[in-house]
Parts: structure tokens; sequence; C-alpha cells
């Protein structure tokens, strides 16, 4: 399990002391967007954000922009790097709409919505030799949809995505059974920014053992509304149908109900959780919490985008869907309890702390549950309870697979 950031300093131990550098280090942040995002199936949108001929959103594959798109005339999906194929400008700026073609502001090059070059301004220019097929924008070398989640990937070699997808796809398949006809995006995002690294975020998704502590004043609230205390805490702590578990390949969930009780008979839940009665991780940057899928954006070593968008289930009415919105927002939006204590305590306050870098210091432990971990021979995932870390080793112990993988190809 030892891996050696130099030959003298391992990012990871056998007993999982964790070296913060894998959070602030440039240098590993530079080979993890070539070992992980280049090497991985990567979210880029949901079927329900594109869904006539010429609509489109923008996206990203680690750092690279991508424009995810419904062709107008054949109506296929195509993901296309959002760069001109003459002088490198972006050529869609929008977050997502309806073209027919993507033109580039700095020469007027025009492309089609599939990507084929239709207008060059001045094209004699460049002679008889040359190949305007040949220069239309670059796809993406592999595109795949899984019940209406749309995922790319740089590695034309990667497995196909429902072999990747594993064990999770039992959950999945559970999203994409809310309502009577799926769930849709179609209420759009909310954004925040944090100034940290994108795994605290990951981290954070599938984490209930900071609950009771970063979000006491929420729970307080609670209490004082209701007369009770909740039970989110006894739950965590004792609660055997509340567990954690490696769904191997990197993903992980964390279980707080019964999925043969969910799906479309209780999709019209109000309460926050009761929608999807499990925290999920698609590695290395998909996320499901409460009743939103959370998508995780890298834009430096200390800066992350996270993207929130709620699930609404197809055809509901104005008033049910007005009721999830505000659930969510309560809780997860801009002006809610949760994201604001979360990039307090678990962002802020933990990417202030990893700059201590005495090497006595320099070091998260993520071995809570280690020694009480059990191995379902059936599926051969790892289980552990509600506050042990065994989410959060999932997904290190595949970005360490990946990092070490990418240094011996390079």
């Amino acid at each position: 399990m030892t891996s050696a950031h130099t030959a003298n300093e391992p990012l990871i131990t056998d007993d999982w002391h964790v070296s913060s550098k894998i959070y602030r280090d440039p240098t590993i942040f530079a080979r993890e967007l070539s070992a992980v995002y280049g090497r991985t199936w990567v979210f880029v949108a949901h079927e329900s954000e594109i869904p006539s001929g010429g609509d489109y959103r923008t996206a990203h594959i680690g750092r690279q922009p991508v424009i995810v798109n419904r062709g107008a005339d054949d109506g296929a999906v195509n993901v296309m790097f959002n760069r001109c194929r003459h002088r490198g400008a972006a050529v869609c700026r929008r977050e997502s709409g309806n073209a027919n073609f993507f033109r580039c502001a700095y020469h007027g090059w025009t492309y089609g919505s599939s990507g084929e070059l239709t207008g060059v301004p001045f094209d004699d220019g460049y002679g008889d030799g040359f190949d305007r097929p040949a220069m239309g924008l670059v796809h993406v070398p592999r595109v795949e949809t899984y019940r209406g989640f749309v995922f790319a990937s740089l590695d034309s070699g990667i497995e196909p995505l429902t072999e990747y997808l594993g064990n999770a796809r039992r959950y999945l398949d559970f999203i994409a059974d809310i309502g009577t006809d799926g769930p849709e995006l179609a209420s759009g995002a909310h954004k925040l920014v944090f100034k940290g690294n994108w795994k605290l975020q990951v981290e954070n998704t599938i984490d209930p053992y900071h609950f009771s502590f970063t979000h006491k004043s929420w729970l307080d609230i609670l209490k004082e509304r209701s007369g009770k205390s909740s039970p989110w805490v006894k739950n965590v702590r004792t609660n055997p149908e509340w567990r954690g578990i490696d769904l191997g390949g990197g993903h992980a969930v964390h279980e707080y109900g019964s999925l043969d009780a969910g799906g479309p008979d209780n999709a019209h839940a109000i309460a926050i959780g009761e929608l999807i009665p499990f925290n999920l991780n698609i590695f290395p940057s998909l996320a499901f919490v409460g009743a939103h899928l959370r998508l995780i954006v890298p834009r430096a070593v200390d800066e992350t985008w996270v993207y929130l968008y709620p699930l609404l289930p197809k055809g509901a009415d104005e008033a049910e869907r007005s009721r999830i919105l505000r659930d969510h927002e309560i809780f997860y939006g801009p002006s809610g309890f949760g994201s604001t204590d979360d990039v307090e305590v678990a962002f802020d306050r933990v990417t202030d702390g990893s700059r201590a870098s005495e090497s006595s210091a320099d070091w998260a432990l993520m071995s809570r549950g280690l020694d009480r971990e059990e191995v379902d021979e059936a599926t051969g995932v790892r289980i552990g309870r509600s506050s042990d870390e065994v989410p959060q080793r999932a997904y290190l112990r595949r970005w360490l697979e990946l990092l070490e993988a990418g240094r011996e190809q390079d």
C-alpha cells in the first residue's frame, strides 16, 4: 500500500496516514490531471440537459474544456474539445443553450453542431492543400451513456462504461428510476467555489462522521423546531443499516435507508434525503447526495468548482418541484446551512491546516474503522460502519493506483 512520493516520502502508509502534500503540491495535482482524469470515465452531462437537436452545455474533463451537445441533424450525443482548430480560442462561452453552429469570435471559423468545419473566412489564404474535413472540432476519444448519464473519457482504450461503473450501477439504476420517467436536471445548478483541493469535496461528500459537529447549528435549529433531537447522531453511531461501502474502482456509497423501499413509489418525498436513501461517489468526481447531483471540477491545486443540480422527477407538478427545490436550498443552497458550513470547516480550515508542513504534523489519518471492515464474499466489497472512513479509503486507494500506474508509464 505504501506509495513513494520520493524515495523516503510515502503519500499513503499501510496504516492509512495520508500525506497532506496530496492536497497542496502542484506537482501531484499536475500528475493526477493526466493519471486520474486522463484515464477514467468522467461525467459531463445528463441527457435531460440536451433533449433536442442543437442543445448543448459546456463541461470539463479535469481542466480540459468540452462541449456536450446533441447534433442538430442526427440527434447524436457529441463531446468535443471547446477549442478552435485555428488559433485555439474557445468557440463556446455560454454554459448551455441551443445552436446549429459554433463560431469562433477571434477569426470567424465556424463549425456545425457535430463539429465539422463549415466556414473559414478568406480561405484562399490556405492554398489548395487545405484539408477542411480534417479541421473540425476534435471529438473526445470515448463517449458512452448509462441510463441518461453521459460520460466521456480521454483514454481510447478504457473499458466499457458498464464495466467501469461495476457495483455502483445498482445505485445509478435507483436514481434513474426516480418518478415515473426518471429524473431531470431542469432547474440548472448553483455553483460554489472554494480555495482548496478537489479531493476535500470528494471526502466530505461521503462522510457522515462530520455531520453532528460541522452542522451542529442546523441540528440545533431542527431540535428547536420539533422539540426533540435529530436521530442522525444515534444512527451514525449505532444503526447497523447505516453503513459505508467500498464498491471497488474508487466508487463508494453511504447507505442510510433501504433501496428496496425506494424507487418510483416514494419518489415524491418532500424531506431531504428521502428521494435517495444514500450518498454515492462515482470516481473520480460525480456524487449524489440527498436529492441532488454533485459535480466536482478541479481548477487548480487550491481551487475547486462544485456544481449542485437538484434532481427533479420528470412530470412532477409545479408544487412538488417547488417543494424539492426549497428543501434543497435550505441546506445545500448558496445561503443554506450545509454548504456554507462545509466550505468554512471542511475546505477552508483543512486547507489552512494542511500548510503546517513540519514532517511530524504533515499527515491526515484515514484509518477509522480499518480493523472492523468486513468483506462481502458475494461481491468482494468492503463494508464498514456509518462513521468509518471506508468510503474515503475507497477513492484514495484507486487514486493512488492510478497515480502509480501513471508514474510507471511516464
